[in-house]
């Protein structure tokens, strides 16, 4: 014998296809909203498409220089701007080499040590066009005052390329 429910659930249970149902239909709707939101505005800020999937971005780009291990990538969705970052990692022996790449392909601009480490300073931007997306690229990593030369010696270095998803 089932248990009676109350006039309560029963109407609950009745309703909860159809609720299903537009739950559906809306989250359907959504990708193409936000697609066609970022036709309209998100392009020209240079945000990443709404449906892009955090990867390898330098290797999408097809330009990611020799020597650079790929570490993987986080997203952020929580946050306001929607953020992705691609890390990777390049031994010291190899970080001389992929700093000028880096420099020459995106006009990165020198790292610099300052108090603790090496880095390129203030966040920098990189656009392929003015329909491109904007990547924030960066490199460094915290050590002794090695020289340049030196660089050999310092285990490894990291570089980040960034993208967001929604406008500040």
């Amino acid at each position: 014998m089932l248990p009676r429910l109350p006039l309560r659930g029963a109407r609950l249970l009745l309703a909860l296809p159809a609720l299903l149902f537009a739950a559906s239909v809306i989250a359907q709707q959504a990708p193409a909203q936000a697609l066609a939101a970022w036709e309209a505005q998100g392009r020209a800020d240079g945000l990443a498409r709404p449906d892009i999937e955090c990867q390898d971005f330098l290797q999408a780009m097809g330009r990611k220089p020799a020597g650079l291990e790929y570490l993987g990538c986080s997203q952020d969705d929580a946050s306001y701007i929607k953020p992705m970052q691609a890390r990777y990692r390049v031994p010291g022996a190899q970080a001389v080499q992929v700093e000028a790449y880096l420099r020459r392909t995106f006009g990165m601009p020198a790292l610099r040590y300052v108090c603790c480490g090496w880095s390129n300073g203030a966040p920098y931007y990189w656009r392929d066009g003015p329909d491109g997306m904007r990547y924030q690229i960066g490199m460094g990593v915290e050590s002794l005052p090695h020289a340049r030369s030196e660089w050999h010696r310092i285990e490894a270095f990291t570089v980040t390329v960034e993208v967001l998803r929604q406008s500040p």
